[in-house]
């Protein structure tokens, strides 16, 4: 009975409220007849790797890699909200814009970055990648909000890790999904 109770209750809330681990919306009242929304550039805000013999801290990601990432995560962002929302080229009166930020990349097999580091990895090693992004929402030039999540891939989930950076594309994908559920009115108004 508890368990069913527990399932009810999850199925009653939105289901964008699952969608970040962290939503703060400030204006909520800046949030109502958005129609246009502008995606800006990604910027990237990599943690320093760690050193080759430490193996707690972030694996390297060369600039190129994290440049193609972060116009991967723009393209995702772009589709989800295409959806919902007409997709301008720049921002401007009533346009809010999305400023998107990558903290965290890591692959889900090895990249250039990791054989440079260690030249003797294997090429069938396998990591449970992922990636960890903040978006400031911003309209007519006042901050909006904020929304930040971490995605982290898990060998449990069963899906084979045969693209490098499978467990980030996963994280982009979710992400440009359900972003629209949270800027809808109705769910920033349950906040």
């Amino acid at each position: 009975m508890r368990t069913f109770l527990s399932f009810a209750l999850l199925a009653a809330l939105p289901a964008a409220a699952f969608a970040f681990d962290t939503v703060q919306v400030v204006k909520p009242d800046a949030l109502q007849g958005v129609q246009q929304v502008y995606v800006a550039e990604v910027a990237t805000d990599l943690p320093a790797p760690a050193s080759r013999f430490d193996d707690h801290g972030p694996r390297p990601v060369r600039p190129r890699d994290a440049a193609t990432k972060a116009a991967d995560l723009a393209k995702e962002l772009k589709r989800g909200l295409a959806r919902d929302f007409e997709v301008v080229a720049s921002p401007g009166p009533g346009v809010l814009v999305v400023k998107p930020t990558l903290t965290r990349l890591a692959s889900s097999r090895p990249t250039l970055a990791d054989f440079e580091r260690e030249p003797g990895l294997s090429h069938e090693s396998v990591y449970a990648g992922g990636a960890t992004v903040t978006v400031a929402l911003e309209r007519d030039g006042a901050t909006v909000g904020t929304l930040s999540d971490t995605y982290t891939g898990t060998f449990g989930d069963g899906n084979p890790r045969v693209g490098i950076w499978q467990d980030a594309d996963r994280a982009f994908s979710r992400w440009g999904r359900q972003l629209p559920g949270v800027l809808a009115p109705a769910t920033t108004a349950a906040r």
